[in-house]
């Protein structure tokens, strides 16, 4: 019955257009007013209406109503490709009419297609081909593709286009133009992103009121506050060497203050300082070692005048890791994994598989304060047992994966997955906050930042100023006054822990 109305509509509205003399428009008006509209506009579709493919087009999708989507397919309308796609259920089927109405030039099925798949030319091409139509979510993806992948000099031209509809284009724009030394202009964008409710727009306002880049020699010139406490064992200075830096390394500390799992030991961290540009070098691949690194040199008279042991440097973008009284992090480091990194600083050893390096260098020297190792008729060292006994008794050992890749037996004394088994971990056993508060309390145990500027002027042939930094980390830990040859008798090989 249905075949024969349709038979029908379509034979009036042949006589339609024949009586029209085959006017589109007459088809049209005529499709207005008709119960069925769909074989009337198709007869204008043949006919070349523009017009038609788009009510019909319209009339489909609203009816979900295949059959004549895949008739305005046939004639080669791709937008038609894209609404069908929408109503099937094999994925693969829809995928490949997504493809065809990309090809067709439609620009929300170029950038649905662009998401398909990661690869870089395939995501580049497609999104940029749905953006230069003007199809903005196609443009603000672009951007950030661009961004994703250190393209910054091609995010910048779509990034201006949709910043000022677009709060997070503005935003990134503005760090654009941070760096490129227009700062009164990133502050506006900043401003325009924060009235829209960006959060971190309105982070990095409130960041700009309270710090400004100071350079190493004013820095040097000025002593730091006196500690509240006299129970600092650790005094450790962060180090921002950028805005995204001191907005994170604000973060951090302003998490530091409120975590009282930390408050009980006796360490003191310093409120951030943010160095003017390029005051320190740094790379993600310092000195071919595939870890973030910086030159720290131009931090020795700062250190002499304040007398931190410990620093951290925020640098944009690096593998985290700590070397000798170093921490480095960069923008995307959580606080969780700063708190990681900090019980480096009194010797902890990760508990997740170490690099074949690593695991040589901590596993093979049996000294982890968090860990024993399997030896040939008991554990080592007895002396972390007997230390842990005597804060819990009994402690159980349960199997860690340190140094799993050289077949090393190693455990610990926490059944959980511990903060130094997954930076992304906020448990941190009541025993381990013993074990480094004993830790902290152990001068001798220390390798603060006296020891990694004493290398680094020892390696340079700076004697006066290695002899400097080396007494200064023998009063730090304790040590004897120094003989002539005591340099030698120091360690200077660097100590990396990720």
């Amino acid at each position: 019955m249905m075949f024969r109305a349709t038979c029908l509509a379509v034979f009036t509205s042949l006589t339609i257009a024949a009586d029209s003399g085959h006017l589109s428009s007459q088809l049209l008006i005529n499709a207005e007013q008709a119960a069925r509209p769909a074989p009337l506009l198709w007869v204008a579709v043949q006919a070349g209406s523009q017009e038609a493919k788009e009510r019909l087009l319209a009339e489909a999708k609203a009816n979900q109503d295949e059959y004549w989507l895949e008739k305005l397919i046939q004639v080669g309308y791709s937008p038609a490709a894209l609404v069908l796609s929408r109503l099937k259920q094999d994925t693969r089927l829809a995928g490949r009419l997504v493809k065809l109405a990309a090809r067709g030039g439609v620009a929300e099925a170029q950038y649905e297609y662009a998401m398909i798949r990661d690869d870089y030319k395939h995501r580049e091409t497609w999104l940029k081909a749905a953006a230069e139509q003007n199809y903005f979510i196609a443009q603000t993806a672009l951007a950030d593709w661009y961004l994703l992948h250190d393209a910054q000099e091609k995010a910048e031209p779509w990034l201006v286009k949709t910043a000022s509809q677009d709060s997070q284009s503005a935003f990134q724009l503005a760090f654009i133009r941070w760096q490129q030394g227009t700062e009164d202009l990133a502050f506006e964008l900043f401003r325009f992103a924060a009235q829209q409710g960006h959060v971190d727009a309105q982070r990095v306002l409130s960041v700009l009121k309270q710090y400004q880049p100071v350079s190493l020699t004013s820095l040097a010139a000025t002593s730091a506050n006196e500690p509240t406490t006299t129970a600092c064992k650790q005094r450790i200075q962060p180090f921002a060497t950028g805005l995204a830096e001191i907005v994170q390394a604000n973060r951090i500390y302003q998490q530091y203050q409120r975590d009282k799992r930390l408050s009980q030991l006796s360490l003191c961290v310093e409120e951030p300082v943010w160095l003017e540009r390029e005051a320190i070098s740094c790379d993600a691949n310092w000195q071919g070692q595939g870890r973030l690194g910086c030159d720290i040199e131009g931090l020795d008279a700062v250190a002499r005048s304040r007398g931190f042991t410990h620093a951290v440097i925020l640098a944009k973008s690096g593998k985290a890791n700590v070397n000798n009284g170093v921490m480095y992090l960069d923008v995307g480091d959580t606080y969780s994994v700063f708190v990681h990194e900090l019980a480096h600083f009194v010797g902890f050893v990760d508990e997740y598989p170490l690099t074949r390096e690593l695991a040589r260098e901590y596993c093979r020297r049996k000294s982890a304060p968090n860990l024993v190792f399997l030896g040939t008729i008991t554990y080592a060292p007895l002396a972390n047992i007997d230390f842990w006994q005597s804060i819990e008794f009994p402690v159980t050992l349960y199997p860690s994966r340190t140094c799993n890749n050289i077949n090393v037996k190693s455990y610990k004394p926490s059944d959980r997955i511990t903060f130094m088994e997954n930076h992304d971990a906020d448990y941190i056993p009541p025993l381990y906050l013993s074990i480094w508060e004993q830790r902290l309390n152990q001068p001798d145990s220390q390798r603060p930042i006296a020891m990694n500027f004493f290398q680094h002027y020892e390696k340079s042939g700076n004697t006066p100023d290695a002899a400097y930094w080396l007494d200064v980390l023998r009063q730090q830990r304790r040590e004897p006054a120094a003989r002539s040859e005591a340099p030698l008798a120091v360690d200077a090989k660097p100590e990396f822990t990720d």
